[in-house]
């Protein structure tokens, strides 16, 4: 099994080498890593990936190369863009890996197994399920905040936060279901929206008493998840597209597509381990809100329309390329969604 782990950087990538250190603690071979730089990634990070075993880093001009190919996909992608981790997904996929694991560069490694929990993608295990009548289940509710406080994953639907569902329950998958997707959860500083992050600091001690450290959602039961400590199985790639439209909410749509196909094929996305220490790097707060803000407004309106599309594929691919010809109202972010699910079609052979 080939795993390689994708990231997006504008700084030297020094948290890569407490990554490879619990690489080589918990014995994997067969890894590997793709740094993507941008117009603000110093030059000496380059030279800091050649320090790192297996690291590749790709500047502008390989990342011009590698693209020519591609020549929508490159004039889609603006510079000083975080969507240009797409390039780097697309890389690892064209390269042959069975797991491609996409963290950000203020996810730190804690001692759990970074790879190993990440490689139930693409397995079957027995694992607690979550199914909720709501359609909806808060994976935050795992965690425990030094303060008990209640929260939301960035880009949880706004109108189904702060309902209580009585309907959810847990049972256990079967051994049919297939892990496409495992999202790992954060110590210290969750990913939570620009409005919560206003209104308080949170800190994240570790898992909540009595909650299993990894779930699965059942098919038809949506969560977000993001791409900061996130492991996609192989055959969801073709799925899996970061639009720059979308703008801080780009991994968030984009998880939100993968929940629909997970729904269709009978899949499960599963949240836990491994946990990522999130020592988020500075930000302004209000020019976060601004961003997030279409995002926020239209998230629900980008489930509802996912939910109405009618998928009959039988795979990622080709269920990706029905959603991005039927999504009604959000024409820019289908646009590029065709020119990804282009670049498959000459991709998949």
């Amino acid at each position: 099994m080939k795993t390689t782990i994708v990231t997006t950087t504008i700084h030297i990538p020094t948290f890569l080498t407490a990554y490879e250190k619990n690489i080589q603690r918990y014995g994997h071979e067969n890894v590997d890593f793709i740094v993507i730089g941008d117009k603000k990634t110093p030059p000496e990070a380059r030279a800091f990936c050649e320090t790192i075993s297996n690291c590749q880093y790709i500047g502008l001009m390989g990342q011009d190369r590698y693209l020519q190919r591609y020549p929508q996909l490159l004039a889609h992608i603006p510079h000083n863009s975080f969507e240009r981790r797409d390039i780097g997904l697309l890389m690892a996929y064209e390269h042959g890996a069975d797991v491609i694991i996409t963290i950000d560069d203020d996810n730190l490694a804690t001692g759990h197994d970074a790879v190993g929990f990440h490689q139930i993608v693409g397995t079957t295990i027995c694992i607690p399920t979550f199914t909720s009548t709501s359609g909806w289940f808060n994976v935050c509710e795992m965690l425990k905040e030094e303060n008990d406080v209640e929260f939301y994953h960035r880009g949880y639907s706004p109108k189904h936060r702060w309902e209580k569902d009585t309907d959810a329950y847990v049972t256990r998958m079967d051994g049919d279901e297939v892990v496409v997707v495992n999202a790992g959860l954060w110590l210290n500083n969750p990913d939570t929206d620009a409005i919560t992050r206003l209104e308080r600091k949170l800190n994240v001690t570790g898992f909540a008493d009595g909650v299993p450290t990894s779930i699965a959602l059942a098919p038809g039961t949506w969560s977000p998840f993001n791409c900061q400590n996130t492991a996609l199985a192989r055959q969801v790639i073709p799925a899996y597209f970061m639009s720059p439209i979308a703008g801080r909410h780009s991994d968030i749509f984009a998880s939100y597509v993968v929940n629909r196909i997970t729904e269709r094929l009978g899949d499960v996305i599963t949240f836990g381990l491994p946990l990522a220490n999130h020592e988020r790097s500075a930000h302004n707060l209000w020019h976060d809100v601004e961003l997030e803000r279409e995002g926020m407004q239209r998230t629900d309106e980008f489930c509802d329309a996912l939910r109405a599309v009618k998928l009959t594929g039988y795979s990622y691919h080709d269920c990706f390329g029905e959603i991005a010809e039927q999504l009604k109202g959000f024409e820019k972010i289908t646009e590029g969604m065709r020119i990804w699910h282009d670049v498959f079609n000459k991709v998949i052979r």
